[in-house]
């Protein structure tokens, strides 16, 4: 059998701070910043720097005016911040983890996958390097980036296709982690404040003994999309496309919309959440309108952790995956529960490192 199974799953979110006080640490950052930093900002500025300015009163001479319609941010709203370890050291607490808690006789990790947003792809090869070593064995490690909070998705998607080509391969860890400084900033689109977290989850190939969730299908696909629109109108090429993407898992696998128990998608855009609310025709999703903070490519990680804490009261047995990432990603994944994986969140990991 060639279906994968989600066998562990462990993640780190630190603890939130207001994001009035981030904005005086940034500016303290800012002003230690290097210079060989500030001519890469530079040089990268006239692509990608509306992104970095998604709020009226922060526009530089050099950027385009975006969502001039828009609120500020919510000075008191509480973001997760790290500020003790790196982004290699939150990947590998996680990785740790996992890998801590296997038997003796389990078999050896055969891919490392890292998923993360920086646009510096050094960064995501050096910890794919680094998580490959913390696993202790020989293991092909890479990393998936600029994806955004879909990056896991098609890492998911990856993981699958690899237990279908290399007979050998019998283990997969897949790893996300975020943590924002400058020069990229928190508010980075309109409505989302990005936080800092890490996940990790240990895909198995079917085993008659493994006790988790059969990974069924996972899908990403990227569609250019518009910053500067508005809100209202008909759907948009990303939202036609996400829905397009779940009815498709769902026919593949001979399932109605009643079937799925639970939905996990991600804050900072309603009409998403609303158009997968209307499609399943159930009122609320799990996503919290009212609390925009988006932990990049390890957001798909949390919430299901949160999920299975949560599956312990009740008969959770389908769960669909959705998600999104700035530039237009979208991405979903269905799973099916067969006995729950091992679970490892903050105070866990604390515990042991």
């Amino acid at each position: 059998m060639n279906t994968p199974v989600i066998t562990a799953l462990a993640t780190w979110v630190p603890d939130p701070i207001p994001l009035s006080r981030w904005r005086a640490i940034e500016s303290a950052l800012r002003a230690s910043g290097h210079p060989g930093w500030d001519a890469w900002m530079r040089s990268w500025h006239p692509d990608y720097g509306h992104w970095l300015e998604a709020w009226p009163g922060e526009e530089s001479a050099e950027s385009l005016p975006v969502h001039c319609d828009l609120p500020p941010p919510d000075m008191t709203c509480a973001v997760p911040v790290e500020t003790e370890t790196d982004l290699s050291g939150l990947a590998a607490k996680v990785a740790n983890v996992i890998c801590a808690a296997r038997p003796r006789s389990a078999r050896p990790v055969d891919v490392v996958m890292f998923c993360h947003s920086s646009p510096d792809e050094h960064v995501s090869a050096t910890i794919a390097g680094r998580l490959c070593a913390e696993v202790g064995t020989p293991c092909f490690p890479f990393s998936l980036s600029q994806q955004c909070g879909v990056s896991p998705f098609t890492a998911l998607r990856l993981a699958s296709d690899l237990f279908v080509a290399e007979p050998d391969a019998h283990t997969i860890l897949v790893v996300a982690a975020e943590k924002w400084r400058p020069p990229f900033s928190r508010i980075c689109a309109p409505g989302i404040v990005h936080g800092d977290a890490a996940g990790a989850l240990l895909v198995e190939r079917t085993d008659p003994r493994a006790s988790g969730w059969q990974l069924l299908d996972a899908a990403a696909r990227h569609i250019p999309v518009d910053i500067y629109g508005r809100a209202g109108g008909p759907p948009d090429a990303r939202t036609f496309t996400l829905l397009s993407m779940i009815e498709s898992l769902l026919a593949r696998h001979g399932l109605r919309h009643g079937e799925i128990d639970e939905v996990v998608g991600h804050p900072g855009i309603p009409s998403l959440t609303d158009a997968v609310c209307d499609l399943l025709g159930r009122p609320d999703t799990g996503v919290q309108h009212e609390h925009c903070v988006h932990l990049g490519a390890a957001e798909s990680f949390v919430r299901l952790a949160h999920t299975l804490t949560r599956a312990a009261c009740c008969r959770t047995r389908r769960v669909l995956l959705w998600g999104h990432g700035m530039g237009g990603f979208v991405g979903t994944a269905l799973l099916e529960a067969h006995g729950s994986p091992h679970l490892y969140q903050h105070d866990d990991i604390r515990s042991i490192s």
